[in-house]
């Protein structure tokens, strides 16, 4: 079933929230690269958050499996 899932483009919760991490890392990443320190540090702690959110979700699913 995950395959089908996979080949339709469908993503569960925690999927989509570590695909956003990859983005805002990656932004956090050019900013600090252009020199705006203060936007890098937005993003980073953006992706803190969402780090724990995901941590959290793959709690709460371990736990109802």
């Amino acid at each position: 079933m995950k395959w089908l899932l996979k080949v339709l483009g469908i993503q569960n919760s925690v999927e989509r929230k570590k695909k956003k991490l990859a983005a805002l890392r990656q932004k956090a990443f050019e900013a600090q690269r252009n020199g705006d320190l203060r936007l890098a540090g937005k993003y980073l702690s953006e992706a803190e958050m969402l780090e724990t959110e995901i941590i959290d979700d793959a709690k709460v699913n371990d736990e109802n499996r």
